[in-house]
């Protein structure tokens, strides 16, 4: 079996180590490289093919975001999950747009921790506890004077395979947890994929995103 190759930034040597040892001690997964700064890691990562890159958010010099959208540009197959203490609203809309998978907070459990990493190497997305409430709480401040988002056209729309698949289940009257029992993924997994969608038709509600999807052909 193919491990997934992971790749750890982050300018704690001690918070690296005990990663690494957390990582490598599972059956699919391992280190293959680390950086302690943002220009170690876009340098390393030019030159390295990885799955899932862990990124932490402040570091000395080229700080995470920086260094995720650079490292996105060469790497653009791997999957990037930012780890950070700080669930600042401004950061995870951030991240969120350069294209990053995942974004969970350093007092998470190992096993949470553990299933991120598989989640974005599967393609999916990852965020977590408050993290979640952050995301959808900023998403309303960035409304325009009038309270309503400028919509973008229907047909300009690309859903990812797994948002076409929520959308239509939620067109069928699924309800989250449902969902999320067929999926087999987190609920809060399910909001993340949910707030993505109104941000890519920039609309307030899932039922308008719905109608938006139905007007695109991606829904029957």
């Amino acid at each position: 079996m193919k491990k997934i190759a992971v790749f750890v930034v982050d300018d704690h040597e001690i918070f690296r180590n005990g990663l690494k040892q957390l990582i490598n001690n599972e059956p699919d997964m391992e280190v293959i490289g680390e950086a302690s700064t943002g220009e170690e890691a876009i340098e390393m990562l030019a030159q390295t093919v990885v799955d899932v890159i862990i990124m932490d958010i402040r570091m000395p010099g080229i700080g995470g975001l920086d260094t995720g959208k650079s490292v996105l540009k060469n790497n653009h197959k791997a999957k990037l999950l930012f780890f950070s203490l700080f669930d600042n609203p401004d950061y995870v809309i951030t991240a969120l747009d350069m294209g990053a998978s995942g974004y969970i907070l350093k007092d998470t459990s190992n096993k949470i921790f553990l299933h991120a990493i598989r989640t974005v190497h599967n393609g999916q997305f990852y965020f977590i506890g408050d993290v979640t409430d952050t995301l959808v709480r900023k998403y309303h401040e960035q409304k325009n004077a009038s309270g309503k988002v400028q919509a973008s056209q229907p047909s300009e729309i690309s859903l990812s395979k797994r948002e076409q698949q929520i959308i239509k289940m939620i067109h069928q009257g699924v309800t989250n947890k449902e969902i999320a029992d067929t999926l087999e993924i987190s609920i809060r997994t399910i909001e993340a994929h949910r707030l993505n969608i109104l941000r890519k038709f920039q609309v307030n509600t899932i039922e308008e995103a719905v109608e938006n999807a139905k007007t695109a052909l991606l829904l029957d």
